[in-house]
């Protein structure tokens, strides 16, 4: 099996070796071009002054100085421009200011001949050759950091490449996916992440169908007895008469305990894994125009009104999912409002969102409660007299959850509540 780490290793170091030595021998080679060139005037120099020496002309370049003098008295000269001592008479090296430029010179002398030997070099040369020989030894080496940066780029990349491939495989994966994973490459450092995370997604795929099997078998085991209770309690009630009346409770009981299974129904079948099967282009102008016909006689027997109003709105989104929506929010709206309330619902485009609003004239939801009805269970203080079972709205922020929309609760003109969603870009079509 591979390793990331051993094999970043190898390609860092292999890749440094490759091209430090590539650069240094480059670096070499055109360091050593420079030496020679640079020598070889100074060998030309010295010729010509042999030539001078055996009788030729002196040369009018001044790369190369030199004197010889005897008893203080000049004997021989590269120039005749300089008659005084390129320097003080004491061997060594020394540096002067000579015709306009700073020479290094040597001065050497032979007491045989009692002679004084002055030859100088000009420093500026020394300095053409110093910064000639930096460049040419750290050009190779700034020339070679793109190859490298190359290299590594791209032996990094593949080094990297199943933790990307990791990466893809699970921001893919869909909510109800939970199949192992199989990388095309595992290396050594992946294998127990990979072996965890399959081990996780089975576990999670045991208790995910052990939840969905008990939700699902639980609620419509409990809708068939409890509408034959309900059957039976309406039918005893016929039959005592006048005495039956005190069954009314009993009656009441029964149906917020339908109410209730088929709320429990509705949260199993608003999870994300049934929402991503089910999406499909939907009008939510008309599912709440069909809303609005389904509760019309429930709105009408408490002498409501009720009033839709907008415009076609597609969304990506499935037609159980915002009816169950609608329906909640509408119901809501009747069920908490009084008598000869209104019931306002609007579907509006707002730039780059779809606007659902559903507002009442009921008696509202308190400011510091509306965060807390949004949660199962919960119901507002001001609707203790109406009977629920605290459901309804923490399925709409559920769905409005998976549709990743926006939820918010405001003050209504009518006097009551007023439920915004607003819906965005990702799902609007």
């Amino acid at each position: 099996m591979s390793s990331i780490r051993r094999f970043l290793i190898l390609t860092l170091v292999s890749a440094l070796v490759l091209v430090v030595f590539s650069a240094a021998l480059h670096g070499y080679r055109a360091t050593l071009d420079i030496s020679n060139r640079l020598l070889d005037d100074d060998l030309t120099e010295l010729s010509r002054a042999m030539v001078y020496f055996d009788g030729g002309e002196r040369s009018q370049e001044y790369r190369l100085l030199f004197q010889v003098w005897h008893d203080e008295q000049l004997v021989s000269t590269s120039t005749e421009s300089l008659n005084t001592p390129l320097s003080d008479f004491e061997e060594g090296f020394s540096e002067v200011n000579v015709l306009g430029t700073r020479w290094r010179v040597h001065t050497r002398y032979t007491a045989d001949s009692n002679r004084w030997y002055m030859v100088a070099h000009p420093l500026a040369s020394r300095y053409t050759l110093t910064d000639a020989l930096t460049v040419a030894a750290i050009t190779p080496f700034i020339a070679s950091v793109p190859l490298l940066a190359i290299i590594l780029f791209f032996g990094i990349s593949w080094g990297l490449s199943p933790l990307k491939q990791l990466s893809h495989l699970l921001a893919k994966r869909q909510g109800n996916d939970f199949s192992t994973i199989a990388l095309s490459r595992e290396p050594n450092e992946l294998t127990p992440v990979v072996r965890t995370l399959n081990s996780m997604f089975t576990r999670l795929n045991s208790a995910f169908e052990r939840e969905q099997q008990f939700a699902s078998n639980a609620a419509h085991e409990l809708r068939t007895p409890l509408s034959v209770m309900k059957i039976n309690i309406h039918n005893i009630a016929n039959a005592l008469g006048d005495k039956g009346k005190a069954l009314d409770t009993l009656q009441g009981d029964t149906d917020r305990m339908i109410h209730a299974v088929n709320q429990f129904l509705l949260l199993t079948r608003t999870s994300p894994e049934t929402f991503v099967e089910q999406r499909e282009p939907v009008n939510l102008y008309s599912v709440a125009q069909e809303v609005v016909s389904d509760l019309y006689g429930k709105i009408d027997n408490k002498q409501q009104e009720v009033a839709l109003d907008g415009e076609d709105a597609w969304l990506q989104s499935s037609h159980f999912m915002l009816y169950t929506l609608l329906q909640n929010l509408i119901s809501n709206a009747s069920n908490y409002s009084p008598n000869g309330a209104q019931i306002e619902i609007q579907v509006s485009k707002k730039g780059n969102e779809i606007v659902l609003a559903v507002c009442d004239s009921g008696p509202g939801i308190p400011l510091n409660q509306r965060a807390e009805v949004l949660k199962r269970f919960q119901r507002a203080s001001t609707n203790k007299s109406t009977t629920g079972s605290g459901l309804g709205l923490a399925i709409v922020a559920q769905i409005v959850e998976l549709h990743g929309a926006t939820l918010s609760l405001h003050d209504c003109a009518l006097g009551g509540l007023e439920v915004k969603v607003a819906f965005h870009n990702d799902c609007i079509l």
